[in-house]
C-alpha cells in the first residue's frame, strides 16, 4: 500500500514540475513579445516557486509596465531584505518614485545607496553599472569615485585603479576626451595588458587622419609620460602607435629608437617598424630603420637584414619615384656592390645580387652584367631551388629584351620543366606562352593560354586571361592574320624598349587597316610607351581617349585603373583619382581591379589605413 502511495506522489509531482515549466516557457514567450499583462498572470505564481533575482527582474518589469508601482513597491523592499548588499534594488526603488512623479524621494534612494559603498570592488561596480544602464553616467562616475577613495582608504590602492578604464569609457561617451585620455594613460602605467583595448578605444573616439585637436591632447599627455617615467615602456610603445597612426614615421623612429636602446633590444621593434613604413611608402625612414640595425654590428642577430634591407628599401623608393635617374640608380648600384663585398657572396646576400641584376638590366642598360650576376646567385651553394627558378625567369627575361627570343624560352622551358605543378612552373609557361604569342604562333599561345586560366594565382589566371582575350578578340573574328602579327612585334618592340621601331609598326597597323578592332590595344600601347618614357601627359591622353571612346571594349578598365593610378601617384591630384575610381567601381562591377580600386578608393577618403 506504501508503495502505491509513493507512485501515486511521484506521479502528482512530476505532473507539477512538467506544469510548472510549462508556465515558466509561456511567461518567457509573453514577456519577450512585451505582452506584461498576460506574462504577469504567470510571473506571480513562478515567483513564490523561484524567488531568485532572475524572476524577480521580470516579475518588476512586469508591474512596473503595467503601472502596478505599489505592488512593484513591496517586490523590491522584500528583496532589500533578502538581499541587504545589493545596492542597486535602491535604484529599482527609485524608478517606482520616478514613475509616480516624487523625485525627491528618488534622489534619496539615489544617495542612500551611495551611502552604503563598501571598500568592494564587486559592489561598487554593481552600483555604478546600474547607473550607467540607466543612462546616468553622472552618478555613475560618482559611485566610482567615491569607491576609489574607500578602496584607497582601505590599502586596496590596485582595486581602485581598476576603475580608470571604466571611468575613462564614461567620459568618452560624454565626449570629454582630455579627461578620458587621462584615465586610459593611468591604467595603462598600471595594466599594460589593456595595451590593445587601449588602442580601439582611442582609435573610435579620435580621427587620426585629420587634425583632430585631440590626438595632439593625446600626444603631449603621452610625452609627459615618457619623460616622468621613461622606465614605462607601455607608454613608449602608445607614443609610437600614435605616430604611425598619424603617418609621422620619423618622430615613430625615434621614439622605437629611443626604446630599442633604453631596452637594450636587439633590434626587433625597428624592423617592424620598417616593415610598415616600407608599405606605407615611408621608403626614406625605413632606410633608416634598417641602416640603424646594421649599425649595431655583426654580432646583432639582424645585422645581414639591416644591410641588405637598406639597398632593398632604396631601391623601392627610385622604383616609386616615376622622375628618377640613371645617375641615381648608377649611385645605388655603387651601394649593392659595397654590401655585397662586406658581406660576401652566399646563400644570405643571393635577393640583393638578384636585385641588383635588375637595376643593370633595366635602369642601366647593362645586360651582360646582369646575367653574369644572376649566373653568380645560380651557383652560390645554399640557394633553394626556388630561388635558382625565379632566377632563370630572370635571365629569360633580360634575353627576350635582348633579342635572344629562343635563348629565353628555353630557360622558361627549363623552370617549367622543374616546377611543373607548382606556380613556378605556371608563371614559367605564361611567358613561354607570350613567346608564341610574339612571334606570332597564335594557336600554341592560345591553347596554353587556355589552361593557365586555371591557375592557382589569381595574378597568373588575370593575365593569361588578358592576353587570351587580346588574341581573340582580334584574331579569331578576322580572317586577315597581318594586323595582329604586326601589333604582336610592337608589343615585343616595347618590352625590348626600342619604342622608335614599336611606334612605327604601330602607325602601319593604324594606316594599313583603319578602325580595326586592334585600335583601343593600339592606343593602349601608346600609353605603354609614352609611359616608359617618362611623358605621362601623353600617356594619361591615350589613356582617356580609351576610356571615352572604347568604354564598352575590354580595356576599358585597365585604362581607368591606369588613369586613376596616373591621377593619384604621378599628377597628385587625388580629388580626380577618386573620381576615376567610383566611376571604375560603378561602371565595371566585374572587372578585376574594382576590389583594388575600391581600397585606393576608401584609402584617399580616409575610411581605411595602410
Amino acid at each position: 500500500m506504501r508503495f502505491y502511495t509513493y507512485i501515486l506522489i511521484l506521479g502528482f509531482s512530476l505532473i507539477s514540475q512538467l506544469s510548472f515549466g510549462q508556465n515558466e516557457e509561456l511567461a518567457d514567450e509573453y514577456y519577450n513579445n512585451g505582452e506584461f499583462e498576460k506574462a504577469l498572470l504567470y510571473f506571480e505564481d513562478i515567483y513564490k516557486q523561484k524567488p531568485g533575482m532572475q524572476t524577480y527582474e521580470k516579475y518588476r518589469t512586469c508591474l512596473m509596465e503595467t503601472e502596478r508601482f505599489e505592488e512593484a513597491q513591496k517586490l523590491i523592499k522584500k528583496h532589500m531584505k533578502r538581499y541587504k548588499t545589493k545596492l542597486d534594488l535602491h535604484l529599482d526603488m527609485a524608478d517606482v518614485y520616478i514613475a509616480l512623479g516624487d523625485e525627491s524621494k528618488a534622489n534619496n534612494e539615489y544617495e542612500e545607496a551611495k551611502s552604503k559603498l563598501s571598500p568592494q570592488r564587486g559592489s561598487i561596480s554593481q552600483l555604478a553599472n546600474a547607473f550607467a544602464k540607466r543612462n546616468m553616467q553622472e552618478e555613475a562616475l560618482d559611485v566610482y569615485n567615491r569607491g576609489k577613495k574607500l578602496l584607497k582608504e582601505a590599502g586596496k590602492e590596485n582595486d581602485a585603479i581598476y576603475f580608470n578604464f571604466s571611468i575613462a569609457d564614461i567620459y568618452g561617451s560624454q565626449g570629454k576626451y582630455d579627461l578620458m585620455i587621462k584615465e586610459y594613460i593611468t591604467y595603462l602605467g598600471y595594466n599594460p595588458n589593456y595595451f590593445k583595448t587601449v588602442k580601439n578605444r582611442l582609435n573610435k573616439a579620435m580621427d587620426f587622419q585629420e587634425e583632430d585637436p585631440n590626438v595632439e591632447l593625446l600626444k603631449t599627455e603621452l610625452l609627459k609620460k615618457v619623460q616622468q617615467n621613461p622606465e614605462e615602456e607601455v607608454y613608449y610603445e602608445l607614443l609610437i602607435w600614435v605616430f604611425t597612426q598619424k603617418k609621422d614615421f620619423n618622430s615613430a623612429f625615434i621614439h622605437t629608437k629611443a626604446l630599442d636602446k633604453r631596452l637594450k633590444e636587439e633590434g626587433v621593434r625597428i624592423i617592424q617598424l620598417a616593415s610598415l613604413c616600407s608599405n606605407n611608402g615611408a621608403y626614406d625612414v625605413a632606410s633608416k630603420c634598417y641602416a640603424y640595425i646594421a649599425e649595431k654590428g655583426p654580432e646583432n642577430r639582424y645585422f645581414y637584414t639591416g644591410k641588405t634591407m637598406e639597398v632593398s628599401t632604396l631601391r623601392k623608393a627610385l622604383k616609386a619615384d616615376v622622375y628618377s635617374s640613371k645617375e641615381q640608380y648608377a649611385e645605388l648600384k655603387q651601394k649593392y656592390l659595397s654590401v655585397i663585398e662586406e658581406l660576401g657572396r652566399s646563400a644570405e646576400t643571393t635577393k640583393i645580387i638578384r636585385e641588383l641584376a635588375t637595376i643593370e638590366a633595366y635602369h642601366l642598360h647593362e645586360p651582360e652584367l646582369a646575367l653574369d650576376h644572376l649566373e653568380e646567385a645560380l651557383e652560390t651553394p645554399g640557394t633553394t631551388d626556388a630561388f635558382k627558378a625565379w632566377c632563370k625567369l630572370d635571365m629569360g627575361d633580360i634575353l627576350l629584351a635582348e633579342g635572344y627570343i629562343w635563348d629565353a624560352s628555353i630557360n622558361y622551358s627549363q623552370v617549367d620543366k622543374d616546377f611543373k605543378d607548382d606556380l613556378l612552373g605556371h608563371e614559367a609557361r605564361y611567358r613561354n606562352a607570350r613567346i608564341s604569342y610574339y612571334t606570332g604562333d597564335f594557336d600554341w599561345a592560345q591553347a596554353q593560354l587556355d589552361v593557365l586560366k586555371a591557375s592557382t594565382s589569381k595574378l597568373i589566371s588575370n593575365d593569361a586571361m588578358d592576353l587570351s582575350l587580346l588574341i581573340t578578340d582580334n584574331l579569331n573574328l578576322d580572317t586577315i592574320v597581318d594586323p595582329m602579327l604586326k601589333y604582336a612585334r610592337a608589343d615585343l618592340l616595347t618590352v625590348q624598349n626600342k619604342f622608335m621601331d614599336a611606334t612605327a609598326t604601330l602607325d602601319s597597323i593604324s594606316e594599313m587597316y583603319p578602325a580595326h578592332s586592334l585600335e583601343d590595344e593600339i592606343l593602349y600601347q601608346r600609353h605603354l610607351i609614352a609611359y616608359k618614357q617618362g611623358q605621362f601627359e601623353k600617356s594619361a591622353d591615350y589613356l582617356n581617349t580609351i576610356v571615352e571612346d572604347f568604354f564598352y571594349d575590354i580595356l576599358a578598365d585597365n585604362a581607368l585603373i591606369e588613369l586613376a593610378i596616373l591621377q593619384e601617384e604621378v599628377f597628385e591630384n587625388e580629388e580626380k583619382a577618386m573620381q576615376l575610381y567610383e566611376k571604375l567601381i560603378t561602371d565595371f562591377p566585374g572587372s578585376i581591379y574594382t576590389a583594388e580600386a575600391r581600397k585606393r578608393f576608401r584609402y584617399l577618403r580616409g575610411d581605411i589605413y595602410n
